[in-house]
Order: structure tokens, then C-alpha cells, then sequence
């Protein structure tokens, strides 16, 4: 053991040891696994999202990789990038993660491949100096319990974890309802209703306790047996506690001495710090008080639940104002396409005949050109109050007339939602916003024509927000500007500008002509920039002073004042119970096939699915989606700065490589010559050639 030590504390040890550490680094690295993402985006690496769902799956999951292998450029290095992906899954997931790549050179994988649905796509390939064909598999196919989904032709990476989280958490929520309670945790169902209601002549009270008891147990037993149920009989006390807190009805009442006594009447389903009132109130008609909502109990009780289990889905279009037509594809068909394809459920709502249905989290007024009734302004304003989140498109004016050969004259759109809009703190402006900055098409009888008013948004126009960080610009069609410096001034919300026009930008409003070749910039140098898209978050103050009534018609139709019943009942709210958001922009061309196209990859595609993922609470999910590198583009106007940037790219920077480098060998030996002039000039080992030593003793010679 003495040898031994001195021998590794000798010299002869050192190359042995070396050899040692090499091992043992080796293996170290082989099991530590480290990568670094220096992307600004984070293409190469997952959200947050992705590891949470992957890390929390309860049932094993399986992806198999069809690709064929020698795939010509671009798609030879797609292959890898997956593979380099889904180990980043793999690394963040538990044991219940597997990855299967099948070679696509077998039979048997290829019939495989087949029996799952997946088709060979057709790809250009150049070869041998001729360009043909190949028929190949790109395609993944997701295995979770009994369910199946695929993602076929992946001819693009722009966005794939977005794809690939999203089909995962589908089949997730196909499988497994209750996914996202953890163990021990338990859903409550609270009743909350004062007793001393049961003494008046309220249609069904004396029968709410029973029925809502029924329908929980069998509400219960479908999600397996993790909910609890009470009555709360609230105190006088509690009534304001409870009405402030979950936002359900408040109902007044006279007792024996004549004087206002508060109730309060209310279903609440809650996990944690998480709620949603489902509907049951007590509501007058012709025939008295009645409580309304014990048909529906058990479908919006389970809706109310998904709610709190997973995020929103359901996304309601009010209808009834001549909104934009959510059927047509010439019209709003591609943004409900849109909408759809990111996991969304549209749903129109007729405001004059129906309430804002329990577990929607979000509504969307899309282009009204009509007044509003105060009754649906009342139920979007006290949808806003309860923790919703309102989408205003509203266009600053409208045309009319026009034909094929006469350009149609544009009016101010005067609307009653400005009444919302205002008391929230934003106002719009009746105008178009023109932008040197936009659109431009070449034809042949008039050369290059620019369509002012349809603006390019370029990124540094964007605000740096979950919503708009990874696009590289977007386009906006007929825009009204956006004034929000009330909002921006009310230090309970957050205003963020999500999009202005650039510096070179102006206004028209009088005598418009949606012309390029009749629409100019104006001569006196009048520009600056607008903003077009705000996006407001936190708690607001009601439009309203107080509750607006539901009319009550007898048989013949006609009203029946209810000004004199002996119980008013009401659930208003004169600010929010729980933070909500609102989004406005100036137009409600950007939802129409102006600008969108079906398949949902233009940048203003994104823009909108990233603003409703956002206000649904699924910021991961932007940040996922416009991944792609594709999206950012450079700012250069002109095609000779285009070609110069290009060039200087492949071959200036090698230049400057060569330079810099060249230049770092000189200082080099610049330095070492220094040192060795300062502490030994007369250093023997210094190595001179043979033709400077003759020089030396020639000149020592004379």
C-alpha cells in the first residue's frame, strides 16, 4: 500500500490517472443528460406545459416514429429534430413515457403504419441531376389506453410541440376525466341557500335540497365518488361574505317589522381556490317566483365540474346583431375552423333568449352592426364581473353601397356596446388606420400598388407579450384606432398594447376611398403611431348602477309590472368578483377570409388562437404554437439590401472570421515577442533560421 502511494504521488502515475479521469468523465457524461437551447423561442427544447403533462401521465404512453430514413433536403434533418424532441419529452416524463422509431424499411412496419391510417405523402427529390418523386412515411401515431391518435404528414416543424402537447392532452382528457386532481383532493359541492326562503311562495324551493342531492349522487359516481356536498344556511353575516365571494343571488325580503332582510340562494362547485356558480336562481314570471335551473341541474353541474378540471373549452359567439356568419367560409367559416383546430368548441348565443351557459369561461362579439338590448349588455357585463373574459372585433365604420364599378362610402358605426367598452376604460375611434408600411401587390397594367390600409405589423410594432413574443409580423385589415389611457390610469388593470402601426401611419375618416391608386400618404408629414389591439386584465367596475330586470310578459304578451312582488331578487355585481380580461381591436376584418386562410398558419391565425388560449389561461400554449423560425423576418425594404445582406452572410462572414483570425495570431505573436524581449532576451533556445544568423555575423564582421 506504501508503493502504491508513492507511485501516485510520483510523475509515472500521472498518465495512468489521466487515462482514469477520461473513463470516468465518459461515463459521467453518458449519464448526465445536459443541452443547452440558445434559440430565442426555445425551438429545441419543451414549455413547461409539455413536462407537466408528460410528467403526470397515470397510464403508460406510447408514440411510435414512422419516418423513412435518406429523406432529401429540407426534410433529411426532420427526422433528427423529432428524435432530439421527444428525448426532451422522455427526459421530463416518469416511467409511463416510451418512444418506439420504426424502420420503415421492414414490410412489417410499413403495414403497420397502414393499419394506423398513416398515408405516404409525395416529396420532391433531386437525384443524379434530375429532379423526381418519392413516396415516403412521416408520420407519429399516440397510443394511450384504449385511444389512438396520429399526427400524419409531417412535412413541417414549425410548431410540432405545440401539436404534439395538444394530441397528448386530448387523449389524456379522453381517458381520464379526473387527470388533474391529485390524490386526496376532493371537488366540493356547496348548496348555499337561507331557510327562511322556504316560507315564501317560491315554485320549487321546498324541493331544491332533494333534488340537487340526486343529481350530486349521480354527478358523484360518474367521477369517481371525489366530490362532497353541503347545505350552508348563511347568517346574516355570511350573505355579503358569500355574495362578494361567489357572486350568486342576492334576494331581499320584508320581515314581520317591515324592514329589508338580505338572503342569499346559490350552487357553487369549488376546488381549492378555484369555483364556478352553476346555474339556479329563483326567477319571476307570469305565474310568481320560480326557481329556474333544476331541469338542467345535472348537465350543468358536469359542465361546471370540466370546468374546474380542465381549461374552457366552450367558446360563445353572441348572435342577433349581424355579426359576422360563423358558417361561411367567405366569411368567419375559417376562424371558427381556426378555433376548432386548437381544441375549442364554438357556440352561438342568442343574448335575448338565453344566459351565458355554466363552465364558458369566454364570449366573442365579432362584428355587430346593430344596437344591443340593455338586457344583453347586462348579462356580458356581469359575465365580466364574475372572472369571464369578453373579445370585442367591432369595426369603426361601415359601407354602404357600392358595386362593381362604384367604390362604396364608409359611415361612422355608432354602437350601444361603446357603453361597455367606455366604462371599462377604452374607447374607439371612428376612423381607418393607413400605414406606409403595408401591403403591396404587383400587377401588370399598374405596377406595384400599396394597400395603406392594410398594415404589416412588423415585430418591433409588437408588444413583448406571451401572445405576440415569437411572431415575426402580422397583418391588420381596416383597423379603427384604439384609445386605452383611461384603462392604462385604473391601477386595478394591467394594459398591455398588443399591436400599433408603425411611426409612418396616419388617419382617414372623411371621404374614404379603399383605393391604391386614389389613396395616398398626406403631403404635410403628419404621422405617428396608433394603437389597433389592447388587451386588458384585472378587476372592473359594472357599466351598470344597478340590476337590470328580465322583462315578464303575461298570456296575451303584454308586461307585467313586478315593481310591488314581496321579493326582489337579484344578482348584480357592482365590480368584479374574480379577475377578468378584455380584449378589443379596432376591426373585425381580421376574423374573415380577408386575412385568415383554413388551414391556420398565417401569423394573424396565430395572433388570434394565441389571444384566446391567453385569456383561457393557456399561456404555454402560445409560446408553443409559434415556435417555427419561419415567422421571423428581417425588416428590409428593399430587394438590393436583400441580395447584399444575403451575400454577406455566406461569404462576408467568413471573412471576418479569416480577419479576425489573422489579426488574433499577429497579437499573439506580438505578445509572446514582447514577454520574451522583457524577462530573457538572450534566451538560447530561442530557434532563428540559418539566412538571419549569416546576416547577424556578416553585419558583426564590418
Amino acid at each position: 500500500m506504501k508503493k502504491f502511494i508513492e507511485w501516485v504521488k510520483s510523475p509515472k502515475s500521472d498518465f495512468a490517472l489521466f487515462i482514469i479521469l477520461l473513463v470516468l468523465a465518459n461515463f459521467v457524461g453518458h449519464k448526465a443528460y445536459l443541452r443547452l437551447d440558445l434559440t430565442a423561442p426555445k425551438s429545441y427544447s419543451i414549455s413547461k406545459s409539455s413536462k407537466q403533462i408528460v410528467n403526470t401521465l397515470e397510464e403508460p404512453l406510447s408514440i411510435k416514429v414512422f419516418f423513412d430514413d435518406n429523406l432529401p433536403a429540407p426534410y433529411n434533418n426532420y427526422s433528427q429534430y423529432i428524435k432530439d424532441l421527444l428525448e426532451e419529452y422522455k427526459g421530463a416524463a416518469g416511467k409511463n413515457f416510451s418512444v418506439s422509431y420504426m424502420d420503415m424499411k421492414k414490410e412489417d412496419n410499413m403495414n403497420l403504419a397502414s393499419d394506423f391510417g398513416l398515408r405516404q405523402i409525395q416529396i420532391q427529390e433531386v437525384k443524379n441531376n434530375e429532379v423526381g418523386f418519392k413516396q415516403v412515411y412521416m408520420g407519429l401515431v399516440f397510443s394511450y389506453g384504449d385511444a389512438v391518435e396520429k399526427l400524419d404528414g409531417v412535412t413541417t416543424i414549425d410548431g410540432l410541440e405545440y401539436k404534439i402537447t395538444s394530441t397528448i392532452s386530448k387523449m389524456v382528457s379522453k381517458v381520464d376525466t379526473l387527470s388533474g386532481l391529485g390524490k386526496g383532493n376532493k371537488i366540493k359541492l356547496t348548496l348555499y341557500m337561507s331557510q327562511e326562503l322556504k316560507g315564501f311562495r317560491i315554485n320549487g324551493m321546498d324541493q331544491v335540497e332533494r333534488l340537487v342531492n340526486e343529481v350530486y349522487k349521480t354527478v358523484n359516481q360518474q367521477n369517481m365518488d371525489r366530490i362532497d356536498f353541503e347545505v350552508v344556511n348563511p347568517t346574516s353575516e355570511q350573505v355579503s361574505e358569500f355574495l362578494d365571494k361567489y357572486g350568486i343571488q342576492s334576494i331581499v325580503y320584508k320581515n314581520a317589522a317591515n324592514e329589508d332582510v338580505n338572503a342569499c340562494f346559490g350552487l357553487v362547485v369549488s376546488m381549492g381556490d378555484k369555483f364556478q356558480a352553476v346555474p339556479l336562481v329563483v326567477q319571476r314570471s307570469f305565474f310568481g317566483n320560480a326557481v329556474v335551473g333544476l331541469d338542467e341541474l345535472e348537465d350543468n353541474l358536469t359542465q361546471g365540474i370540466q370546468s374546474l378540471l380542465s381549461k374552457a373549452t366552450k367558446i360563445g359567439f353572441v348572435v342577433g346583431h349581424y355579426e359576422h356568419k360563423l358558417e361561411d367560409e367567405n366569411d368567419s367559416g375559417n376562424f371558427i375552423s381556426i378555433i376548432s383546430n386548437a381544441g375549442y368548441e364554438p357556440v352561438q348565443l342568442d343574448l335575448m333568449s338565453e344566459d351565458i351557459p355554466a363552465g364558458m369561461n369566454t364570449i366573442i362579439i365579432d362584428g355587430p352592426q346593430q344596437d344591443y338590448a340593455e338586457e344583453e349588455l347586462y348579462k356580458i357585463d356581469q359575465f365580466l364581473m364574475k372572472g369571464g373574459n369578453v373579445l370585442f372585433f367591432v369595426d369603426p365604420l361601415y359601407a354602404q353601397g357600392g358595386s362593381q364599378y362604384q367604390m362604396p362610402s364608409y359611415y361612422p358605426l355608432n354602437l350601444n356596446i361603446d357603453t361597455l367598452l367606455n366604462a371599462y376604460g377604452v374607447k374607439r375611434e371612428q376612423n381607418f388606420v393607413m400605414d406606409k408600411n403595408c401591403h403591396h401587390q404587383t400587377t401588370q397594367t399598374n405596377g406595384k400598388l400599396a394597400y395603406h390600409w392594410v398594415p404589416v405589423i412588423q415585430k418591433k410594432d409588437l408588444a413583448k407579450h406571451p401572445i405576440t413574443n415569437n411572431l415575426g409580423y402580422v397583418y391588420m385589415i381596416s383597423n379603427g384606432v384604439i384609445d386605452s389611457s383611461e384603462a392604462k390610469e385604473n391601477k386595478n388593470l394591467k394594459t398591455t398594447v398588443l399591436v400599433h402601426s408603425s411611426n409612418e401611419s396616419w388617419t382617414e375618416d372623411n371621404n374614404i376611398m379603399l383605393h391604391p391608386q386614389l389613396l395616398t400618404p398626406p403631403k404635410d408629414g403628419k404621422f405617428q403611431s396608433y394603437d389597433l389591439a389592447v388587451l386588458l386584465e384585472g378587476k372592473f367596475k359594472s357599466a351598470f348602477d344597478s340590476a337590470v330586470a328580465s322583462t315578464v310578459y303575461d298570456e296575451d304578451g303584454n308586461e307585467v309590472d313586478i315593481s310591488n312582488d314581496e321579493l326582489k331578487a337579484a344578482s348584480y355585481a357592482s365590480e368584479s368578483k374574480l379577475p377578468g380580461k378584455v380584449f378589443v381591436v379596432g376591426s373585425s376584418q381580421i376574423t374573415t377570409a380577408q386575412l385568415l386562410d383554413a388551414n391556420s398558419t398565417s401569423p394573424i391565425a396565430m395572433f388570434l388562437v394565441n389571444v384566446l388560449d391567453y385569456v383561457n389561461g393557456r399561456e404555454e400554449l402560445c409560446t408553443m404554437r409559434t415556435k417555427g423560425l419561419s415567422l421571423n423576418t428581417l425588416e428590409i425594404k428593399s430587394q438590393a439590401a436583400a441580395q447584399v445582406l444575403k451575400y454577406f452572410c455566406i461569404y462576408g462572414l467568413v471573412v471576418l472570421v479569416i480577419i479576425a483570425g489573422l489579426v488574433s495570431m499577429r497579437m499573439r505573436a506580438r505578445h509572446r515577442n514582447a514577454i520574451r524581449k522583457r524577462y530573457n532576451p538572450d534566451d538560447t533556445r530561442e530557434i532563428v533560421k540559418e539566412s538571419k544568423i549569416e546576416k547577424k555575423e556578416n553585419k558583426d564582421g564590418e
